[in-house]
């Protein structure tokens, strides 16, 4: 088991976020939390990754090095630093000798058309998010928590990172916030929707 949540309730100013989530996420294993704006899912990505605390119930967060991609990819980026140290950061945190050789693999990858020693400063929206995902599949942990990774991309552009990020993940978990069941589809993630804050496999 990478992480897991049981009976979890988040609440804020007194009203609930999220009403007794039980969640478990096993190694390799890929899920998709689906719901309308204001439904908890990025609430309980957050939970997962450590950053929010529980109401009431039990968390077990996913281990240090865990990738994650935040909704607001690019403001989540160094704008002083290059793409490349951008995308090679939780490796060189980690003390990985190997930091930017791997961060330059999957730059490759996953946003080929970028500079890898340009300035994050002044990238597009579609290159800031391909940077992001480039920067939790470099991330050495055993899960990647992605919060809408392809919002506002267009069709070309949204396939080409989803495979991108299918195939970086070489054997590790995904926990994937989406609106768009076709991202959980093309992925071949486990699909659970939140309605209200509660949670409930799809059939």
């Amino acid at each position: 088991m990478i992480a897991a949540l049981h009976e979890v309730t988040l609440e804020r100013a007194q009203l609930p976020v999220l009403r007794e989530v039980t969640l478990r996420l096993g190694a390799g294993e890929r899920i998709a939390l689906v719901g309308e704006n204001g439904a908890g899912k990025t609430s309980l990505l957050r939970l997962l990754a450590g950053l929010e605390q529980a109401t009431r119930g039990a968390v077990h967060a996913t281990p240090p090095g865990t990738g994650y991609v935040p909704q607001a990819a690019g403001e989540s980026l160094f704008p002083w630093f290059s793409v490349l140290r951008n995308v090679a950061m939780p490796r060189l945190m980690a003390g990985d000798r190997e930091a930017l050789d791997v961060a330059r693999a999957h730059l490759r990858r996953v946003a080929p058309t970028v500079d890898p020693e340009r300035s994050a400063r002044g990238l597009s929206g579609g290159q800031a998010q391909a940077v992001a995902i480039a920067r939790a599949l470099t991330a050495p942990g055993p899960a990647v928590l992605a919060g809408e990774p392809f919002s506002a991309l267009d069709p070309e552009t949204r396939s080409q990172l989803r495979e991108a990020l299918g195939d970086g993940l070489a054997g590790r978990a995904l926990v994937l916030v989406t609106h768009d069941e076709g991202d959980a589809l093309a992925l071949g993630a486990r699909i659970y929707r939140l309605t209200s804050g509660r949670l409930e496999a799809s059939s």
